[in-house]
């Protein structure tokens, strides 16, 4: 079967279809009863906490895990919090929302079968899940609790990805690398990656799009003229809070660095502002462990953990397919090297997009407008005139037409 890197638009399609026959096969379920309540919940304006305590009170695991979290010492209430009702007012409309519709989401799409590596994955997506909301907080404050649940969730594929891609992908995720490496070596060498699965997901979940749309594109680097709608800033947060290294204490080292491309730039915040994001995250992340055991395993020393945010979110973000994009082609992010030739992808004044082969000179030879979200690097290959006979590597045109779409 073709690499990801190289299927049509009507082969990711098909693809998509397998997996959802695969993923049903392993057991997950299609639409979760209580999760389609919830998002109903979500969504209504005029939903009250009641009305939430009222879908949660039908669940006896999540009762009792919203209780404990409301008598926690944290809270610090005077007298024991023994009502469903008492313990959502405590909680508050925003942190309940995301918690209750997060769990329902990751239990339904919790692993069988490779429980350790779910449970380590969950534990970081938890944190990620708490990073999201606070950078939500301070850029988007209308969409906190779905960027919780688009950080607990973008990371859900994974341990999927060891059941339906067997030992080869195992030793994938042995190998303990960034994030976005993880994913280049999913599209470069498998058939499907984690991001198709939680593509996938979403479509069996009937997930709105809010919440789809930037977890099918939290590797997808977000365009430097992107809008600013509620998916869009949500794109933003999914990218910045998916890519720093969780797994160790230990700062990963890309081979290439991209300079001033930082969470700070894509988020639009300051120094102070990022502290107060990594503070607050790893304070909210102590706080919900507990209504997340069993599913998440800690990550463990709060203050190391603390300090490898910082550094995480503070330096470069983790761009691997950009970075060697930008090797191959002298630092030319406009350029990419497709079965040995060089195209480049602009946008015009007029919004248009168009892609022009170029020959050793730099002299244009071709052009073609592009449609994105259409136009597959095959299509566009064919309409340069670029010969695709080997299976040379379209990843980076892939990823370019993608920042496109967004």
């Amino acid at each position: 079967m073709k690499v990801r890197s190289l299927l049509t638009a009507v082969e990711v399609r098909q693809m998509h279809t397998y997996l959802e026959r695969r993923l049903e096969a392993v057991g997950i379920e299609s639409r979760p009863e209580v999760v389609v309540r919830l998002l109903d919940l979500a969504t209504n304006q005029d939903a009250q906490l009641i009305d939430f305590a009222r879908i949660i009170k039908a669940d006896s695991a999540i009762s009792g895990r919203v209780l404990k979290l409301a008598n926690s010492a944290i809270f610090a209430q005077r007298t024991p919090v023994t009502t469903l009702e008492r313990a959502c007012l405590i909680l508050g409309l925003e942190r309940l929302k995301s918690i209750s519709l997060g769990f329902y989401l990751s239990r339904a799409a919790t692993a069988k079968g490779v429980q350790e590596i779910s449970r380590r994955v969950w534990g970081q997506s938890l944190l990620r899940a708490c990073m999201a909301s606070e950078a939500a907080r301070l850029t988007a404050p209308n969409v906190v609790a779905e960027a919780f649940v688009v950080g607990l969730m973008m990371d859900a594929g994974i341990p999927l990805m060891c059941r339906l891609a067997g030992d080869q992908y195992q030793r994938f995720f042995d190998d303990d690398p960034a994030p976005g490496k993880l994913y280049r070596r999913e599209f470069e060498l498998l058939t499907f990656t984690h991001v198709d699965i939680i593509t996938v997901l979403g479509r069996m979940w009937k997930l709105p799009e809010l919440l789809a749309r930037p977890l099918e594109l939290h590797h997808t680097n977000p365009a430097e003229n992107g809008k600013d709608d509620p998916p869009s800033r949500l794109h933003r947060i999914a990218y910045c809070t998916g890519a720093p290294v969780l797994s160790s204490w230990k700062e990963d080292e890309p081979s290439v660095v991209v300079e001033d491309v930082s969470a700070q730039k894509l988020l639009g915040i300051d120094d102070e502002q990022m502290g107060m994001l990594v503070s607050r995250s790893v304070r909210e992340y102590q706080m919900l462990i507990e209504v997340f055991s069993g599913i998440a395993l800690p990550l463990g020393d709060f203050e190391s953990l603390m300090s490898c945010v910082q550094r995480s979110l503070s330096r470069a973000v983790d761009m691997s397919v950009e970075a060697s994009l930008a090797k191959e082609t002298g630092g030319d992010a406009s350029k990419v090297v497709v079965c040995g030739q060089t195209v480049e992808i602009v946008r015009e004044d007029d919004g248009a997009v168009i892609a022009f082969v170029s020959d050793s000179k730099g002299q244009r030879l071709a052009s073609h407008r592009v449609s994105p979200g259409i136009d597959t690097p095959i299509s566009i290959c064919e309409a340069l005139g670029i010969e695709t006979t080997s299976r040379d590597d379209f990843s980076q045109l892939t990823e370019r037409l993608r920042r496109f779409a967004a």
